[in-house]
């Protein structure tokens, strides 16, 4: 089975900016038999995230997150589904996902790596700001097919709404600072200096032009 696959092309250097062409497609054949406690899944939804950038250094930076390699083909967040199963657990049609999903049309991963959507489970909705601009329904409206899934599972999808735990803010907020003072959580921010530009900044993010968190400079 030829499938396609993107592959790290090229770094774009610790301070220099991504772009497009240091990834490439490529095709590579799959194999047409999986062995025991293997699964095959079509790839429905791939996730592109801020942190990926650390990824394409040679160094990461962090002792979680490991680099991607030039030539061999990235991952990350993904969401399928089964169309082949040898693991007792999963079945054709199963909606699965996993954190190191590579991203190529179809793959075949380990079962065990695979995180299955149960019946009357739920899903956080996260990562919607690519709808923002459209004038669409909430919850935005899935592909047929999935929604097919939804409803059979009977699988909801809802937010969490950061003030709804408003209690839990100072805490928190106390945790993840001594987390960054020990190192333990890396911080990637992108800045734009002046109020004059906030605009620009707002423009930029919403097309996904920083990398973290958007912050603007205001004064000393």
């Amino acid at each position: 089975m030829i499938i396609r696959r993107v592959v790290l092309n090229s770094r774009p250097g610790i301070n220099g900016v991504p772009a497009a062409d240091n990834f490439r497609m490529e095709e590579v054949t799959l194999p047409d038999t999986i062995a025991e406690g293997q699964v095959k899944v079509r790839t429905l939804y791939l996730s592109v995230d801020p942190y990926m950038r650390c990824r394409m250094n040679e160094d990461s930076g962090s002792d979680y997150i490991l680099p991607w390699k030039v030539s061999e083909v990235t991952d990350g967040g993904g969401i399928g589904v089964v169309e082949e199963s040898r693991d007792p657990h999963l079945v054709v049609g199963d909606f699965v996902s996993c954190f190191s999903w590579p991203w190529q049309t179809k793959a075949i991963l380990n079962g065990k790596q695979l995180e299955k959507m149960k019946p009357n489970s739920h899903i956080i909705l996260c990562g919607q700001i690519s709808q923002y601009n459209k004038d669409v329904p909430y919850p935005p409206p899935l592909p047929p097919a999935m929604e097919e899934i939804r409803k059979k599972q009977n699988i909801t999808r809802e937010r969490f709404l950061v003030l709804n735990y408003m209690e839990k803010f100072q805490a928190s907020t106390m945790q993840l600072c001594q987390w960054i003072k020990e190192g333990k959580l890396k911080v990637r921010e992108t800045e734009v200096k002046g109020l004059e530009n906030i605009g620009a900044a707002f423009q930029s993010m919403m097309s996904g032009g920083n990398i973290g968190k958007q912050i603007v400079f205001i004064s000393e």
